[in-house]
């Protein structure tokens, strides 16, 4: 069966245009020109009336960082929990524009403060400029909860693609070195590892959309020409432990390539006594959250692991 054909029918024209524009070619692209195209295929989402946003510059050790802060007008509540947001891009591409919707849709539905962070891309700022960033970012927010009004023990970290490895990575690394531990991980088709010939890229080698050879692309971006690392601050997966990390969701599409790293870090995890949830949004592809709106089994898979995040944070 061809690929096209495994998708459902619903979903295929919602992305028929962007599978008519592609280009079979893009992993050849400089990046700087596939950052332009890739952007702009995404429209800055417009923020409701009833959500403000704040865009901040932040100084981490030897940089300055821009986040953007999201908060419903009328929360009056102190002490919330808090979002921390990773976009996606495949460490190359996105910013706080690409990936607002996303952003407003957690503040909304949520109720809670969401932080985007334009942590630096490759390859000007290749790994782990990234990761420090996103890393960096945390510990500013659990030293700022005054000013936030948020509890910080009750952070969630948040991630699509590139984003969920920054998310998982951020996790770690809080882990390693003792710092602000998030409670919750939302993971949304996660890149885990730079292991190429999974069942999943096997069989969606050619996408649709995201190819094997764009995914080679990126992490040869992103590792400074090198196509593999067995860095865990890189390839999470690579961990020699994953155990005592925050309760997980792990969200995947079906026809992915990324879907079985993404599986295989939630084998990982439970194994070594990690609370974990676990949906797939059956006949979609990789970068469906930005058709919640438009498409039920995208909503589904969306709303599940939303609630996932508030029942956890919720809890005393």
């Amino acid at each position: 069966m061809e690929i096209r054909e495994q998708i459902d029918k619903a979903y295929l024209s919602l992305i028929q245009s962007a599978l008519d524009n592609a280009k079979p070619n893009a992993h050849l692209l400089p990046p700087l020109k596939l950052r332009d195209v890739r952007n702009t295929q995404r429209p800055l989402a417009t923020c409701p009336n009833d959500i403000k946003i704040c865009d901040k510059t932040i100084s981490l050790r030897e940089h300055k960082i821009g986040i953007r802060i999201y908060r419903k007008i009328l929360q009056s509540d102190e002490n919330t929990p808090i979002i921390l947001f990773f976009h996606g891009g495949g460490f190359v591409v996105g910013n706080l524009d690409t990936h607002q919707e996303s952003c407003i849709r957690l503040c909304y539905d949520t109720s809670w403060p969401v932080i985007s962070v334009d942590y630096r891309l490759a390859p000007e700022n290749p790994f782990p400029a990234a990761t420090e960033d996103c890393y960096g970012v945390l510990c500013w927010l659990a030293e700022q909860s005054e000013y936030l009004k948020i509890d910080p023990a009750r952070i969630a970290v948040v991630g699509e693609s590139a984003g969920g490895n920054l998310a998982a990575v951020t996790c770690i690394m809080a882990r390693d070195r003792h710092g602000p531990l998030p409670k919750f991980q939302l993971l949304f088709y996660p890149v885990t590892d730079c292991n190429f010939e999974t069942p999943s890229y096997v069989n969606f080698s050619d996408g649709p959309l995201l190819t094997l050879r764009q995914m080679e692309a990126y992490w040869r971006h992103y590792l400074d020409g090198e196509k593999t690392t067995n860095d865990p601050y890189a390839a999470p997966l690579q961990a020699k432990s994953l155990a005592q990390l925050p309760s997980t969701t792990i969200v995947t599409a079906e026809i992915d390539v990324l879907r079985s790293e993404a599986e295989a870090y939630g084998v990982r995890l439970k194994a070594e006594g990690v609370s974990v949830t676990e949906y797939q949004a059956k006949g979609l592809i990789h970068g469906f959250m930005k058709h919640v709106d438009a498409h039920p089994e995208a909503k589904r898979t969306y709303v599940a692991a939303k609630d996932d995040m508030i029942r956890k944070l919720n809890k005393d």
